[in-house]
């Protein structure tokens, strides 16, 4: 299960070449983000929606699921031999990179290549964009490290932001793989692993993600392991339990990641148990359920989830977003017991994604303004 953009790669070519840094030293690479709910000038539901739902098909999702996706992770990168900036939406549900059409032009770049390659994105309304694969220097707002040959695309869209994907090559579409990000970094030496550490901040508005490390004043106890399961259709694990007022809930099954999405969907048995606790009001928007709650929310009462070892606590404060002075919605909802842990879980934890090693890592998040990153 996916909710993210369809990217159809027709590979043309054969052979595969590994980029190649250049860099003083080994060290993890740190990039900060802004967390938005726009995508330019439209809605991040928008940009999400406007995907085609082949995409959502082939992973698992219904296309009311790629709808409920609302928030963007921007970064600036910086392509060609002229550092042409294009911003663009941070995924940990796609692999590729890939630019709208102003935001490179390779006749400016002297080491730009074109692959030859087609790339083509299917939208909602059945239409097609059509773009090539190319390779080029890719460098972030950091000095280091500079990328050289890595691949992405160039769509014919031609407004709104593109997209980094960050997820492993399972989610990759092309016949030809390539190295996405987190597997570049490491085939460069750069990185031990292909891996990588997502934080937010306390408000939601800001975090960042630290390739090939981790922060150790981001978290508190321990950091836990736990494998991958690709039941979940992308970068997901098993949840075992939920804790309510001191009643327990056994769950044992998949949940999804989703960096796409501010809230999140449990399945009919934990929500009726929310509903209860928060004396929910159910609403429909589409075919989804959410819950209208009171903003007054004790900051001492915790949700929480339990994975097998360690125990994520979402104070109940937490677990809601405010609409108006008076209105809040509840931070879960419902659709056909899809389990979905957006950003309403994800600014409670710190999360380690090892693509290579194919386990994620979970402790609670510390909003300390003290950093110490090291490798993993």
């Amino acid at each position: 299960m996916n909710l993210h953009l369809l990217a159809l790669s027709l590979a043309l070519v054969q052979g595969l070449s590994l980029p190649n840094f250049r860099r003083d030293e080994t060290s993890p690479l740190k990039l900060d983000f802004t967390v938005l709910d726009t995508v330019g000038n439209i809605t991040a539901k928008e940009f999400w929606a406007t995907y085609s739902a082949e995409r959502a098909k082939r992973d698992g999702y219904p296309v009311t699921i790629v709808d409920y996706r609302d928030v963007s992770y921007h970064i600036d990168v910086y392509l060609g031999s002229n550092k042409q900036k294009s911003t663009v939406n941070l995924d940990t549900g796609l692999s590729d990179l890939w630019v709208p059409s102003f935001g490179y032009d390779a006749s400016t770049s002297t080491t730009s290549v074109d692959t030859g390659e087609e790339f083509l994105i299917g939208y909602l309304d059945g239409t097609n964009s059509a773009g090539e694969y190319y390779k080029d220097t890719l460098r972030f707002e950091t000095s280091n490290p500079v990328l050289s040959g890595f691949q992405f695309a160039k769509s014919t869209v031609s407004s709104g932001f593109g997209v980094l994907g960050i997820a492993d090559r399972n989610q990759e579409v092309a016949s030809t793989k390539y190295d996405s990000l987190p597997w570049a970094l490491q085939a460069a030496g750069i990185t031990p692993k292909a891996s990588y550490s997502l934080f937010l901040g306390p408000q939601g508005k800001s975090g960042s993600v630290i390739f090939g490390g981790i922060d150790t004043e981001k978290y508190t106890g321990d950091l836990t392991k736990y494998s991958i399961n690709t039941n979940s259709g992308g970068l997901g694990l098993d949840l075992a339990s939920v804790t309510f007022d001191g009643s327990t809930i056994s769950v044992n099954a998949p949940i999804l990641l989703d960096s796409g999405t501010s809230l999140g969907l449990l399945n009919l048995e934990l929500m009726a148990k929310l509903d209860d606790i928060f004396d929910a009001t159910i609403f429909m928007q589409g075919s989804i359920e959410y819950r209208k709650v009171s903003c007054d929310q004790p900051s001492d009462k915790y949700l929480e989830f339990n994975f097998g070892s360690n125990t994520i606590k979402l104070p109940y404060s937490a677990a809601v977003f405010k609409q108006s002075s008076t209105t809040c919605l509840l931070g879960f909802g419902y659709y056909d017991d899809y389990m979905i842990f957006g950003d309403v879980f994800l600014r409670q934890a710190y999360v380690y994604y090892d693509l290579t090693d194919q386990t994620i890592s979970l402790a609670q998040a510390s909003y300390s303004s003290s950093s110490n990153i090291i490798s993993a």
